[in-house]
């Protein structure tokens, strides 16, 4: 990547910085403390990553206005494009895609400071080696996994070896989860192997023997049952008839004194319907006076239509009056008007005393034939036969019950037998389960086929390590497959601040080459002496040289500006101002 241009205005300490750097492919910004040499750096960085420095939103990225200034911005012109930030609203424009190796060659630093596994995806990224790739699963083959797992755990190697191993464990863990609560104990793989569940102790006997017997049983059952119905139905009618013969003989026994009753019931009932005959007939020529008879002249004297059921008809009123009293508005004898209502009462009671009289000696009649028809022979008495049908009966029923609970045992056992086997199967398909998903766990841990390639992926970013510190003449720096960094053969957190900038150096050169980015930026550059600066400038030259890089920055604090040199550009910065530009001559 060769930067061409850049320019920052009010980024933090850089107030006005406007610089061609197409000129020379290594640019060296020195100054003093406080300078705003750091600005620059970390303002390249926003505007080629997108990546916040010093804010954690973009919300806040009017905190990185110079102070005193309302707006400000950067633009990076690299490789024929621009890549902007504006502030205070943080919103840029560049290129859509980014290389994802461009945050670690524009902060040294960064590649130390992951942790293994971030370091591991990292090269993983680097190389074009992916965990989903078909190297991956011809591998997961080779070492005896499952094809069915291996699918199972394809969508999860796209996002890496880490969260496709840990669900490898997890669904391992599930499976003995599943073998505990199938057996009951605690999983082990030595148990696990070969376990089998308890049978019963003794066998069960032949269902279907049991059962064609009880079927026997059961029909024999219910012809018995069947005959001792009948028995008991006609057992049940003579107690009944033996119990209704006294209710009869006292009944049929009142025929002739409800008969002398209702003789004399209906000779005063036409007593008074004589007697109602004759006041109807006095009362229909003396004068009407009343409530009553008032309303009937009146109703006469109005035309009631009946239109429906609901309505009163008129003229059937009228008729029940004259039934009574004769026609409307005649007169008649008073004291046979007063009387004729309770005549009428007297002989309607007697009517009804008459009906009960006629109904009574109906039912005289009938328990009289009813007594007739009774039979109550002892030669019809099956009480003995009955007695030996019902133990007969209750004798069939305990052998029912018998059978049927041997059924039912026996079925519970060819239950326990198939629950146990059953039991045993499961038991050895989750422990098939577990083996097998501990399998592809211990393959995709860092120590399996990560590691493998791993080793794929390291040996070119050491070869190139070890190529850069011959040409500096500087420790060996290197990266070890189970992901320490080491300078010298010492882990990286044990050397010293220049020894483990040197290695981050040469870390950062490393991933430009093999990402293709041919771009470095390096800040702190002071921290070396005079002879280590040397070499790093003697390095860059040679980098250069080779088109292994096309522009590095570096960053460094300084009392003077040094002189520039072939190929080098030096800027000095003051106050976030960049001074005269010095170039070789």
């Amino acid at each position: 990547m060769k930067l061409t241009h850049l320019t920052i205005e009010n980024f933090l300490g850089a107030r006005a910085v406007d610089l061609d750097l197409a000129a020379e492919p290594v640019h060296l910004f020195c100054g003093l403390n406080g300078a705003g040499k750091s600005s620059i750096q970390e303002a390249v960085r926003v505007a080629l990553t997108g990546e916040a420095v010093r804010v954690a939103l973009k919300k806040e990225y009017g905190r990185l206005l110079t102070e005193g200034a309302e707006g400000g911005f950067i633009e990076v012109q690299a490789d024929g494009e621009s890549s902007v930030v504006t502030l205070p609203s943080g919103k840029g424009s560049g290129p859509v895609e980014r290389p994802a190796a461009l945050p670690y060659v524009l902060a040294a630093q960064r590649f130390a400071r992951m942790d293994a596994n971030e370091r591991r995806a990292f090269l993983f990224g680097l190389m074009g080696l992916t965990a989903d790739g078909p190297a991956v699963r011809e591998k997961l083959a080779a070492r005896g996994a499952d094809a069915a797992r291996i699918q199972a755990i394809g969508p999860l190697l796209r996002a890496g070896f880490d969260a496709a191993a840990e669900e490898a464990k997890n669904r391992a863990r599930d499976a003995k989860a599943a073998w505990r609560a199938v057996t009951g104990e605690t999983y082990g793989a030595k148990k696990a192997e070969g376990w089998k569940a308890a049978q019963p102790a003794e066998a069960g006997a032949d269902t279907q023997a049991l059962q064609a017997e009880l079927d026997e049983l059961d029909a024999k059952l219910a012809s018995h049952n069947r005959e001792l119905g009948a028995l008991q139905a006609a057992e049940q009618a003579r107690v009944n008839a033996r119990s209704q013969v006294e209710a009869l003989r006292e009944k049929a026994g009142k025929h002739a004194r409800i008969a002398e009753k209702l003789k004399r019931d209906q000779a005063e009932l036409a007593d008074w319907e004589a007697a109602v005959a004759a006041a109807t007939a006095m009362a229909g020529n003396g004068p009407r006076v009343g409530l009553l008879h008032d309303a009937i002249a009146a109703l006469d004297e109005v035309v009631v239509f009946a239109p429906d059921d609901k309505t009163v008809n008129a003229e059937a009123v009228l008729k029940a009056y004259e039934r009574e009293y004769g026609p409307v508005g005649s007169s008649g004898d008073p004291k046979a008007a007063e009387a004729l209502p309770e005549y009428v009462k007297a002989r309607d009671l007697m009517a009804r005393a008459v009906e009960n009289g006629k109904r009574d000696l109906a039912e005289a009649d009938a328990a009289a034939n009813q007594l007739a028809a009774i039979s109550l022979d002892k030669s019809d008495d099956d009480s003995t036969k009955l007695d030996m049908l019902r133990d007969l009966v209750v004798e069939l029923q305990t052998q029912q019950r018998d059978l049927r609970a041997k059924i039912q045992a026996a079925k519970a056992a060819e239950s326990a037998r198939a629950q146990a086997d059953e039991k045993t199967a499961k038991a050895a398909q989750h422990h098939a389960d577990v083996a097998g998903w501990d399998l592809i766990a211990e393959q995709l841990a860092p120590g399996g086929i990560p590691g493998e390639l791993l080793v794929e992926a390291l040996g070119p970013l050491n070869a190139r390590l070890a190529s850069s510190a011959r040409e500096a003449e500087w420790l060996k720096a290197e990266v070890h497959a189970d992901m320490p960094i080491t300078g010298g053969g010492r882990r990286y957190e044990l050397l010293s601040e220049s020894e483990q900038w040197r290695v981050d150096a040469m870390l950062a050169e490393a991933v430009s080459h093999l990402s293709g980015l041919r771009l470095l930026v390096l800040d702190r550059f002071d921290v070396l002496d005079l002879r280590g600066r040397g070499d790093l400038l003697a390095w860059l030259d040679g980098l250069t040289e080779d088109g292994s890089i096309e522009t590095a920055l570096l960053f460094g604090t300084l009392k003077a500006a040094p002189a520039a040199g072939t190929g080098l550009a030096v800027h000095w910065v003051e106050r976030g101002v960049v001074g005269g530009l010095k170039v070789a001559a």
